[in-house]
């Protein structure tokens, strides 16, 4: 025996007419098991049902607006409940109530369609009179539906609709299948949740790379993005395009969920104070070179010098204003050093230095080669340079990093004592280069390096570890205990970053002034077009040349050689320049000497105005061994002082320095702790304490206890002086 299937009820859906208790109501919302619903008589009342109550109603049913249930949904609505049916030819007009709690522009478009659609399929609009004939183009009886489809979406197109035929056949389907409901945009029917649109595994990925980020310290919200993208790679492999919001809608989102980046922060002293009176007058530049702006900045990030200690970093960098290359850049250490004393100076303190700048205008002129471990992406050959014509120019450029080479004409420098100094300006004069000094405390003056400093920290700088975040209130609890980088690596990687993610990354600046619309240019496809316009004129430096731009020491050349910093250097080429008269005027016996801090172990002396150099290397430097630098020099004399030692035991130091080294070798050091201070507990209440009975003694101190002086005799000696003469010891000495 077998039982029949139970019907399926009819889904109840939001939009969707059904009738209860005989009359007329549509559907609104449903929230939970419950159902709302809307009388559409105008003397009904509006009922909120439990759906399974519903279903349970006898009569109940469900009307689907594109079957035959419409017409009784049409009488039921165009007469207003009194059962006046409505013509059979336009069946599609009763479900005109469904577009009822929808926007007002979902309403129009649905009812603008639905004219058309009914001239298609009817040969008539909906606004047409009862003895209304058809146009000959829209007969049914003289013309074809394709047809139809055509010649509405040519009328459509004329009065500025971008409509197919395709369209209009697809509008038509729909309203056969669905009615009036199948002509409304189905995208304005999309309800949000808390977090928009995106998907909710996007989101829990979200909170995750957040809570990651906790103790970190606070960065931007294009490193939340990039971060996230990784990690949607991770998760949905070759999906992860699909799943990833863009850019807009991923911040929209952040707001969404109340996730703050680092946008909120304090005005600085130089938002308001130190800007100009407008008008403000932009940089002009025609061809690259003509003006570049160098600067010095912190990196904002924590690494490990060449001591061990985790110290801070600097940036210097010189960027071109026409086509925003970055011609130049280094990373130093800075570091506030050791005091020995309260009247003594510090040691081993490290910042940017004079000569660091000059390192700039050498490597401004000089192509950056390819190092092994970089990407091949990163390389010139390939990349939007001219590389064909910039090999065939300068055979230097061939292997070269992805950086054009850019001699400027003239440098718009910062006030700090780095450029300010004379060796700065004898070297760029040396090179050709005038120098235009920015006015005091206007940072505008040089915008162009201070955005991109700004860029350069939200690009790379926050994605490192040990990043620090602009001021105290974005720095992370426990940024300090991060695995750091040694400042070779992140001098490194900022080289390679600048070749690959820089040069050949978008500029919002470079577009073209006559063609707005065209996509901004990189800074090396800026710089290709300047070089097909302009040409280019390779600058080749000597190793003389090179020597010129180091720092400048006049020290006289005395037998023990050329004393320097506390060092001594020497060789064989020095012999004929021993205590001579300089040939300089007004210098008496002291030379040249040029020298470079992060390279102190050899010298060069200038014998003549036009060159001559003669090397000297440091005298103990077989002592260290390896490479060093003044930093730990001068960190290593000042543990020394603290030993007792001098200045002028150049052996002991050199040994530090070695020391020194292998320490850093095996990983950082905390940097030396300062002494806890005494604790003051006020006066002392209780029992007295029994006398101490050596009260007022000193204590001894063992370090100045010196030993009893030794005698220098032999014991023979010492015994025959004590014996008597009148009783030998022995009968041989007796007979003797």
């Amino acid at each position: 025996m077998t039982t029949a299937a139970a019907a399926v009820p009819d889904p109840v859906a939001v939009g969707r007419a059904v009738r209860w208790h005989g009359a007329l109501y549509l559907v609104t919302a449903l929230q939970g098991d419950s159902v709302h619903l809307r009388s559409q008589h105008a003397d009904g009342e509006d009922a909120v049902v439990l759906i399974d109550a519903l279903y349970a109603t006898p009569g109940f049913r469900a009307l689907d607006t594109g079957s035959a249930p419409l017409e009784e949904l049409a009488e039921l609505t165009d007469a207003g409940g009194s059962g006046e049916p409505t013509s059979p030819s336009r069946p599609a007009l009763g479900c005109a109530v469904l577009l009822e709690g929808l926007s007002q522009r979902a309403r129009e478009d649905a009812e603008f369609w639905l004219d058309h659609v009914l001239e298609v399929h009817t040969g008539l609009p909906g606004f047409a009179a009862d003895d209304a004939r058809p146009r000959p183009c829209y007969d049914p009886g003289r013309t074809t539906l394709r047809e139809r489809y055509e010649v509405k979406a040519t009328e459509l197109r004329a009065a500025h609709h971008q409509v197919s035929a395709a369209t209009v056949e697809r509008k038509r389907l729909a309203w056969l299948a669905q009615g009036v409901w199948g002509l409304v945009d189905k995208r304005r029917m999309r309800t949000r949740t808390a977090h928009g649109r995106v998907d909710e595994q996007v989101v829990r990925l979200l909170w995750k790379v957040h809570d990651r980020l906790k103790n970190k310290s606070i960065g931007t919200g294009s490193r939340l993005f990039e971060l996230l993208r990784r990690a949607c790679r991770r998760k949905f492999k070759k999906k992860a395009s699909q799943f990833m919001p863009a850019r807009a809608t991923f911040y929209r989102l952040l707001e969404r969920l109340g996730i703050t980046c680092g946008k909120e922060t304090t005005r600085s002293r130089s938002d308001d104070g130190n800007r100009p009176q407008p008008p403000f007058t932009l940089p002009m530049a025609t061809v690259p070179g003509e003006q570049v702006q160098i600067d010095t900045t912190c990196l904002d990030v924590k690494g490990i010098d060449e001591t061990g200690r985790i110290v801070s970093l600097e940036l210097t960098a010189a960027i071109d204003v026409v086509t925003r290359s970055v011609l130049a850049a280094v990373v130093r250490p800075k570091s506030s050093g050791i005091k020995t004393g309260r009247n003594s100076r510090r040691h081993g303190g490290r910042a940017t230095k004079a000569v660091d700048a000059l390192l700039l205008l050498a490597e401004m002129c000089t192509p950056q080669p390819m190092r092994p471990h970089w990407s091949l992406k990163a390389g010139a050959k390939g990349s939007d340079l001219p590389y064909a014509q910039l090999v065939e120019a300068d055979e230097r450029m061939q292997g070269a990093a992805a950086r054009p080479v850019i001699v400027p004409d003239m440098i718009i420098m910062d006030n700090g004592k780095v450029f300010a100094g004379n060796a700065f300006a004898d070297a760029c004069a040396q090179l050709g280069i005038s120098v235009r000094p920015a006015c005091y405390n206007s940072p505008t003056h040089k915008a162009i390096i201070e955005r991109s400093f700004g860029s350069v920290k939200s690009l790379f700088s926050q994605f490192m570890p040990g990043y620090t975040g602009k001021d105290l209130s974005h720095r992370g609890k426990k940024a300090a205990k991060e695995r750091l980088w040694r400042v070779d690596q992140i001098n490194d990687f900022l080289q390679q970053w600048i070749a690959l993610g820089w040069q050949q990354r978008p500029h919002d600046e470079l577009r073209n002034p006559f063609l707005p619309s065209m996509p901004p240019r990189t800074p090396n496809q800026m710089f290709a077009a300047h070089v097909a316009s302009s040409g280019y004129v390779p600058v080749r430096l000597s190793e003389e040349d090179r020597l010129r731009l180091l720092p400048t020491a006049w020290v006289a050349v005395t037998e023990k050689g050329i004393r320097l910093n506390n060092r001594t250097y020497d060789s064989r080429a020095l012999n004929r320049y021993r205590g001579q008269a300089s040939i300089w005027p007004g210098k008496g016996r002291r030379w040249p000497v040029r020298y470079h801090p992060h390279q102190p172990e050899k010298v060069w002396l200038q014998t003549q105005p036009g060159g001559g150099f003669k090397e000297a290397e440091f005298v103990y430097q077989r002592l260290i061994g390896d490479a060093w630098t003044e930093q730990a020099w001068d960190l290593a004399t000042a543990l020394h002082l603290e030993k007792g030692g001098s200045t002028l035991q150049e052996a002991a130091i050199a040994r530090e320095v070695r020391a020194l080294m292998e320490r850093a070798g095996r990983g950082p050091s905390p940097a030396r702790h300062a002494q806890q201070a005494p604790v003051d507990r006020g006066m002392d209440v209780g029992i007295e304490p029994a006398t101490d009975p050596y009260r007022g003694i000193p204590a001894p101190d063992f370090d100045t206890v010196t030993a009893l002086p030794l005698m220098e005799a032999e014991l023979a000696r010492v015994y025959r002086a004590r014996a008597l003469p009148s009783e030998p010891d022995c009968p041989a000495e007796a007979a003797g």
